[in-house]
């Protein structure tokens, strides 16, 4: 029996709280609400051994003199991977869409920036449908477009978020096939989902999660009566992702406490990790004046010690297409990862060959798709081959 299997096995023999202990150093606690809440709590040890844990292999770069075809990427706005490993790449500067096929040759550029039916004006992402056809979001016109696989105009939706702008987009395709347009509430922030078909049939709006803190800003007002404020650094966090199956998880990053809930808002379980706080060092307090100049420039003023002593030891995470979460660990920041498996038992940690950016990165069997910088800090999308001894 696998080890996983044999914590099934242990899970399965009743409800209430327990303590697995299965491989060398790892144990987890859970419990089990009344409500039927699943509260797992990981005490760090991973259940991997060092020489059994995944390794990432780059295969591919596209973009910025990839393959047989020169191109140069000003700015990876959003990209997707149809069922063929086609890659699409919408560059926000030139709002065109660069598509290679899977060995990185450049197919075609369609889209481009102007008014015309398949010209963009600030588009926030690219996806492709699994009958081919591209979709693309403008968020200050509050309209999705849709392309035919050629790059051909067919047909324009309006959704309501004329006017903002979000990057990366957390909306467009889940695991599932639904298309989520993110719809923004009276306070001018991201409140909900309105959720399509692939014939942008509508479905049902779903929530986006709370973020379970209040922000906290310096704040001051001009001359002219404007008010101005900007976020003090180093604050804890919610993120939140889909899982293949629909369920949404997210990420608070203060407490590194990983939840899975229904689209409805249930909560199906929590997920902790046992962890050492980071302080924030003098020379990161420092750093934060250049942060901060445009807002003194105007005449705002930093308290140094609102600035908490402490600062997140996670920065964000995804979901493979296996229901894996991985964990974006600060130390190392876009190198290191824990991983954990659907249930939020921790597997151990992965480290990365490269900078994997923030743009959500794409799995497609055993192949993860990403966002990184080349040697001359500009940005492509990577291919790595995901291997388990």
């Amino acid at each position: 029996m696998t080890l996983l299997g044999l914590i099934c096995l242990l899970l399965s023999s009743g409800c209430g709280s327990s303590d697995i202990q299965v491989a060398d150093g790892w144990s987890a606690n859970v419990d089990t609400l009344d409500s039927g809440e699943i509260v797992i709590q990981n005490t760090g040890a991973p259940i991997w051994e060092s020489e059994k844990s995944w390794q990432v292999i780059e295969e591919m770069r596209y973009g910025n003199d990839s393959g047989e075809d020169t191109t140069f990427l000003g700015n990876i706005r959003s990209f997707d991977v149809d069922l063929q490993g086609n890659v699409y790449i919408l560059d926000g500067q030139t709002q065109e869409i660069y598509i290679y096929d899977p060995s990185g040759s450049l197919m075609r550029i369609v889209g481009g920036e102007g008014e015309g039916p398949e010209e963009f004006t600030g588009a926030s992402a690219v996806d492709v449908s699994s009958n081919g056809e591209i979709w693309v979001v403008e968020m200050q016109k509050g309209q999705i477009t849709i392309l035919d696989s050629d790059g051909n105009y067919q047909e324009m939706h309006r959704v309501n978020s004329a006017g903002w702008s979000l990057f990366p987009y957390p909306g467009g395709f889940d695991r599932v096939g639904r298309y989520n347009a993110v719809i923004y509430g009276e306070e001018g922030s991201p409140e909900l989902f309105a959720r399509f078909d692939e014939s942008f049939t509508a479905i049902d709006t779903i929530k986006i999660p709370d973020d379970p803190v209040e922000r906290e800003f310096f704040e001051f007002v001009r001359d002219d009566g404007a008010s101005m404020r900007a976020a003090i650094a180093f604050q804890p966090y919610l993120e939140w992702q889909f899982s293949p199956g629909g369920n949404l998880w997210t990420l608070f990053t203060g407490t590194y406490e990983l939840t899975e809930m229904t689209a409805e808002g249930k909560i199906l379980r929590r997920v902790t990790q046992e962890f050492e706080p980071i302080p924030v060092t003098r020379e990161e307090l420092e750093k934060t004046h250049e942060a901060y100049k445009w807002f003194t420039d105007q005449g705002g003023q930093i308290d140094i010690s609102r600035f908490p002593r402490v600062k997140p030891v996670v920065t964000s995470f995804f979901v493979d297409d296996e229901g894996n979460l991985w964990v974006n660990r600060a130390e190392n920041e876009n190198h290191l990862f824990d991983v954990f498996t659907s249930e939020g038992y921790f597997l151990g940690q992965v480290i990365f060959p490269f900078s994997l950016r923030s743009s959500q990165p794409i799995f497609r069997n055993g192949l993860l798709y990403g966002m990184t910088v080349d040697e001359l800090g500009a940005e492509v999308i990577v291919r790595a081959r995901i291997e388990s001894p």
